[in-house]
């Protein structure tokens, strides 16, 4: 009797959305979602349909047939990009309801149905952003200048839609270096880096990287794509896969070879971990397998005295635990490697701040961004110590709106007190 009441675009929803659709249906609407939903507890999401279960009652009623709402209209489809993929409902969902992921193949129905599609321009930039932030660090020192120049936000804004106060980071590219002989028993590691890592904190990545190879370890970095989370938040799903599909192939003949993975960003780590294996199966597990992040190998080093902290004073840091630091389950080692090389942790707070990658930089999102990161700022604003965050993009956000720069990366704290 649904089918035939259905009407066409709940059916072609349906149908685009696939297997997502029936989980869209299992939600028994508890609304814990809400309670961890960083847009869903600001105020301008006083609405239930601007909450995360509203947004999944809503689903489930136009799947359903009771809604005379389209799923391709602009006013549903904006409710929609409320959801910006933090993942901290997946740890709170009694239902085990993968949220973050039906909302990707509702922007993906909507994408392929050419309704309020992602704009070409930032689609070229989302689908290539790798690409162009390899050759804009060709010309490194020009191509910060330009990123952040009154000509570069206006570019930036008209052709990216991103915000006239966004401040960009500058490009410090990840410089090669003549590979170190090593013996042949070594541990052999094989770098994914994904963005950031390559093309705006190389100079992080290269020490960290020099550091193993003086301890014995062999490191590669062979030819790769972005992660591609990005894309998969656009619900630019089909472009997703291909770039996971070339990934897996390259990072599969190291495995076989005996190397392990080794990640610098918690995109990355996420993406090889688990994001690959929803989008192209099995063929992605033993990737996910041999995959470690560099906290969790530095952390494993301390532990066995391969690396010893220097005699340095006690040094106070605060913890900011990105989202998808607390997504992997990293927020935990991170902490526990900080405590090994003498770091007294202040305060380790998992408010998130709101950028979620790249949403939060738009101009269309920027206000609720800063609203959902507000807490976490005048949690932060009068802290004198360094502050400590993994996530690449969470150090960009926290940086412009605390207006400071001592905002690291764990791994940077890891090279300066240890020996």
């Amino acid at each position: 009797m649904r089918e035939q009441l259905m009407n066409p675009d709940a059916e072609e929803l349906r149908s685009l959305m696939g297997f997502y659709a029936g989980e869209v249906e299992r939600c028994i609407r508890c609304g814990f979602c809400n309670s961890v939903c960083p847009t869903s507890n600001i105020e301008q999401s006083f609405k239930d349909s601007h909450k995360s279960r509203g947004r999944l009652v809503m689903l489930q009623s136009i799947l359903w047939n009771s809604s005379n709402l389209s799923p391709f209209s602009n006013k549903f489809l904006e409710l929609i990009d409320l959801c910006f993929g933090c993942r901290r409902c997946l740890v709170v969902c009694p239902a085990s309801i993968p949220i973050p992921q039906i909302m990707w193949h509702v922007r993906y129905a909507a994408e392929r149905r050419k309704a309020n599609p992602t704009p070409y321009t930032l689609r070229a930039f989302l689908v290539n952003y790798d690409k162009i932030a390899k050759a804009a660090s060709s010309l490194s020192t020009l191509s910060s200048r330009l990123i952040n120049s009154s000509l570069g936000r206006g570019m930036a804004s008209k052709l990216l839609g991103l915000h006239k106060d966004v401040k960009l980071p500058p490009y410090r590219p990840l410089k090669k270096t003549k590979r170190r002989r090593v013996k042949e028993e070594a541990d052999r590691l094989v770098f994914f880096g994904d963005v950031f890592p390559l093309y705006h904190e190389g100079d992080t990545t290269r020490r960290f990287l020099d550091k193993l190879e003086e301890m014995g370890f062999e490191v590669v970095i062979p030819k790769q794509r972005q992660a591609g989370i990005p894309l998969l938040e656009a619900g630019l799903i089909d472009e997703a896969r291909k770039i996971a599909e070339y990934n897996v192939s390259i990072l599969t003949s190291y495995v076989s070879e005996g190397y392990k993975i080794l990640t610098l960003s918690p995109a990355a780590y996420l993406a090889l971990k688990k994001d690959y294996i929803t989008l192209i199966g099995s063929r992605a597990e033993e990737v996910a397998e041999k995959t470690i992040d560099a906290t969790q190998l530095a952390n494993q080093l301390l532990k066995i005295g391969m690396v010893k902290p220097q005699n340095l004073r006690n040094q106070p840091i605060v913890y900011h635990s990105s989202c998808f630091s607390q997504a992997t389950g990293l927020s935990s080692v991170i902490v526990e490697m900080l405590q090994n090389i003498g770091c007294s942790i202040m305060l380790s707070t998992p408010r998130c701040c709101g950028v979620a990658g790249m949403w939060g930089l738009l101009r269309k999102n920027y206000e609720k961004a800063i609203a959902v990161g507000e807490p976490l700022f005048n949690e932060l604003r009068n802290v004198s110590v360094a502050i400590v965050s993994q996530s690449e993009t969470c150090r960009l956000w926290l940086r412009n709106n605390l207006e400071r720069d001592d905002v690291k990366h764990p791994i940077e704290i890891f090279l300066e007190r240890t020996a």
